[in-house]
Order: C-alpha cells, then structure tokens, then sequence
C-alpha cells in the first residue's frame, strides 16, 4: 500500500518561454519549447515521491501516445498508477504553459480524459489503505465521495480548490469541507471562495466549516497559516525565478511530507516554503526538488 493517495488531474503540459506575453492581435515567438508532465495532483504524487513518500495517484488518461508518456513518466518516478483509468472516447489532457522573462505563466488548459473521473471509478480499499489523500481538480461529486471514504477510513484529507472550484464558493463546497481536514490555496482563491479579502477572516471561515488546517500561498509575500490555537506567516527565500508552474503542487507535496512525518505546523510550512521555492528556480512543473536538495537548502539557511 501507499502513504500518499493524490487524486485528480495528470496532463501534458506544452511549455514556451517568451519575452513578454502578447496583447490582442499580436504574436511573440518564441525559441525555447519544451514537453512534459502536468497536472495538479499527478505533480504532488511526483513531489511527494521525490521527498521519499510512497505515493499513488488516482486519475484518467486517453488512450493514447500522450496518455501512455504521463503514465510512463508516473511510474519513472515511482508514482504507483494501478488506479489510473484508461478513457477510451477522448484524448488525455493537455495545458498550453506561456511563461515570461519575470516566471510569470499564462495557462490554456484542455483537461479531456482527465476529467472524466467519477465517484464509481474510485477505488475505495486504496483510498482507506493510505494515511493521507490530496484531492484536487475533481468534479465536485467526484471530490465528495473520495473525500468521504476517507474519512469513513479515519484517513487525513487535504483539499486544494484551485481556481474553478474555488468559484463554486462556500455554500456549494460545504458539504465537501466538511469531510477536510487541511485546505491549501492561494490568497485570490481564498478571496474567491469565502468572499473575504482579508486572509485571517477567510482562514476562519474555513475552519468553522470543518478543516483545522487552513495554508494560504501569497506567492512572493509568504505562507499565511492557520489553526484553532495559531496563526502565522513563513517568509518565502529569496531566489531566481524562472518558471513558476507547479509552485503551488511543488508547497503541497511538501507539507503533506512534513505532516506524514509528524512535524508541527510551523515546520511543515517551512519545509513546503523550500519544496516551492526550489521548484520555481527550474523551468516545468515537475522540476520538483529530491529531499536532499530540500535539506541542504535548509541547512543553508537556518536562521
């Protein structure tokens, strides 16, 4: 069995890096293009593996040559696939990646065969045998029930919305919060789902609904954390940036690691701060950095 199930999305992602994003009707060209894997949850499996987690991920691929590689890719870096669905009636998802001189990214995604995963697809004995689930790009059926057999498993759940779920706000997200223990998401995704623009009201409403353990990214102004007994800041490193696709992916399979091996709060958000922030110093989002890396980076750095 594995420690980590993620379950969500995996996608090809088609990455070019450009001087400046273009306006409308205009074209920038570009002479740096690269393929490889995406996909939320697929990269926090990947991260967590790289950290030294045993991790499975749950999702759907085409049957195709672009479902093949991500599987391919998946198992390279020791990802368990065994629940992964083969789709036979569309194509495996892919995401169009623009990313500018200052690692900023635009996004055009096509998640095909990736959502196409339903509650009947899962395999609720996996879901049970894991210590930990991280759930991300699902429908919100599909969400619900992962998140419920879970919990029916005294399984510990992380939740992170992203954009379009985080759209649906709280009334229609409740029923699934409910059943999460920890949610991470970004500062405009906060806002977005609670309607709060400060981040210690957002955090709050949250934990009112269920999750006890509420993580929201700033970007380069830090980690805001929440508890029902603390609140914090995590100051990110100053470092090159050069691609940020994945950060985010890169921050979750880092405090899912931390948290697996028992460390506090304050430490796991620390050591996803440098997963994240090592991430963002290589182009693609599964530049993701090993545990050595992570800790000679800390070691570097303590204060």
């Amino acid at each position: 069995m594995v420690d980590l199930v993620t379950i969500g999305h995996v996608l090809t992602d088609v990455r070019m890096f450009v001087d400046r994003f273009p306006g409308p009707d205009e074209e920038t060209k570009t002479d740096d293009l690269s393929i490889g894997g995406g996909g939320s949850a697929a990269n926090v499996a990947v991260g967590a593996s790289r950290l030294g987690v045993k991790s499975g991920f749950i999702g759907t691929i085409g049957f195709d040559t672009f479902g093949q590689a991500l599987l391919e890719d998946l198992k390279s870096q020791g990802v368990d696939v065994s629940n992964v669905k083969v789709e036979t009636t569309v194509s495996s998802g892919l995401t169009f990646i623009a990313v500018d001189r200052k690692g900023e990214v635009i996004m055009f995604g096509y998640t095909g065969a990736s959502d196409k995963l339903s509650p009947a697809d899962l395999n609720k004995n996996y879901i049970a045998g894991a210590e930990h689930v991280h759930i991300t790009g699902l429908s919100f059926e599909t969400a619900l029930a992962a998140a419920n057999m879970a919990k029916e498993a005294k399984v510990v759940v992380s939740f992170d919305p992203g954009r379009l779920m985080s759209q649906m706000g709280l009334k229609k997200l409740s029923p699934l919060l409910n059943h999460v223990d920890q949610v991470l998401l970004n500062n405009e995704e906060a806002a977005e789902l609670t309607g709060e623009e400060k981040l210690e009201d957002a955090a709050k409403l949250l934990i009112e609904l269920g999750p006890k353990k509420i993580i929201i990214k700033k970007g380069a102004n830090g980690v805001f954390a929440m508890t029902p007994e603390e609140n914090f800041t995590v100051p990110v490193y100053p470092v090159d940036v050069v691609d940020t696709t994945g950060a985010g992916d890169a921050f979750s399979s880092g405090f899912i690691t931390a948290q697996l091996e028992g460390k506090d709060m304050k430490k796991s958000v620390e050591f996803a701060n440098v997963t994240a922030n090592l991430k963002v110093t290589k182009s693609g989002a599964r530049s993701l950095p090993t545990r050595k890396e992570v800790e000679k980076f800390l070691a570097a750095n303590k204060s």
